[in-house]
C-alpha cells in the first residue's frame, strides 16, 4: 500500500524517497512538515508561571485532553484486550507525553478557550527551532507534527505503518480552528517537563484582563521578562476598541 484515503479531503501517501515515512496531502496538495511560527497558549496560575520561569512544558497524558475523542484508540479496529474499558479511557497512554501548539495567535477563540478568556498569555517559537535540554533516559522518542482535522475520522487496521501517527494526530473537524502542532514524546521515566532554551522564546503576548484587573501580575510578568527574556518584545492583547479584530499593543522592544 502506497496511498491511504482519509476522506476528500485528506491522503496519506508513502514518501517517494524514505518507504519508512508517510506524506499528508490536503486537497492534493502536499501539507509541509515545517511551521513558519508556533504558539503555546497558557491560563495564568502557579503552573504557567512556573513553567515560563523555569523554561520548560509539562508533557500531558492524552487523558487530561479537553476532548475526549483526541487520541482514541476507538480510530483503530480490533484493538486488543480493550473491550472491558471504557470509551472515555480509551486516550489514556501513560507512556506519552504531548505538548501542544497553534500556527494562529490572532484567533480569538484561542484567546478565550486557553488562557481563560484573556487572563493569561502567549509564548512565540519559531516553527520548529525548538531547541530543547534533553536528559538521559527521559525521551526514548520525539517528533514536532501538525494535526490534522478530516470531516469524519474513519478507522484503520492496526498493522498499517502509520497506525500510532493517525490516532495520535487527528481531530475532529469542528476542532480545526485551533490549527494545532504537537510534541509528541514517548516518555523513559514520570518526568512530564521538558526544558526548554530560553533563547527559543521570540516575544510573549499578555491577555488584557491581566492588566485590567490585576496589576501586581501583570508586573510580575513584566519582571520575568526582564529576567528571562529581556530581548524579546512584549505585547498585550485586546479586542479592538472599533474593529472586529484583536489588537496588539507592543509595551516592551
Amino acid at each position: 500500500m502506497d496511498e491511504f484515503i482519509i476522506d476528500e479531503e485528506y491522503v496519506l501517501k508513502r514518501n517517494t524517497i524514505n518507504s519508512e515515512l508517510w506524506d499528508t496531502y490536503r486537497h492534493g496538495k502536499l501539507l509541509s512538515k515545517s511551521a513558519e511560527k508556533l504558539y503555546r497558549f497558557y491560563p495564568l496560575n502557579l503552573y504557567s508561571i512556573d513553567g515560563l520561569f523555569r523554561s520548560y512544558f509539562h508533557l500531558s497524558n492524552p487523558g487530561d485532553f479537553n476532548d475526549p475523542f483526541d487520541c482514541n484508540v476507538n480510530l483503530i479496529e480490533d484493538v486488543d484486550d480493550l473491550s472491558h474499558m471504557k470509551t472515555v479511557k480509551r486516550n489514556n497512554f501513560g507512556n506519552l507525553g504531548i505538548c501542544s501548539f497553534s500556527e494562529t495567535i490572532d484567533n480569538h477563540l484561542m484567546w478565550a478557550h486557553y488562557t481563560n478568556n484573556y487572563y493569561g498569555f502567549a509564548l512565540e517559537f519559531d516553527g520548529d527551532k525548538i531547541d530543547m535540554k534533553q536528559r538521559e533516559g527521559h525521551l526514548l522518542r520525539h517528533t514536532l507534527t501538525r494535526v490534522i482535522y478530516p470531516k469524519e475520522p474513519i478507522k484503520i487496521k492496526k498493522d498499517y505503518p502509520f497506525a500510532s501517527h493517525y490516532v495520535l494526530t487527528t481531530k475532529f473537524k469542528h476542532w480545526e480552528y485551533e490549527k494545532e502542532w504537537r510534541i509528541i514524546t514517548e516518555l523513559g521515566n514520570d518526568e512530564r517537563c521538558l526544558e526548554y532554551f530560553p533563547k527559543c522564546v521570540k516575544a510573549i503576548y499578555i491577555g488584557h484582563k491581566i492588566v485590567d484587573n490585576d496589576i501586581n501580575l501583570y508586573k510580575l510578568l513584566l519582571e520575568l521578562h526582564e529576567m528571562k527574556f529581556p530581548d524579546i518584545p512584549i505585547s498585550v492583547v485586546y479586542p479592538h476598541p472599533t474593529d472586529l479584530k484583536l489588537e496588539f499593543e507592543k509595551v516592551l522592544n
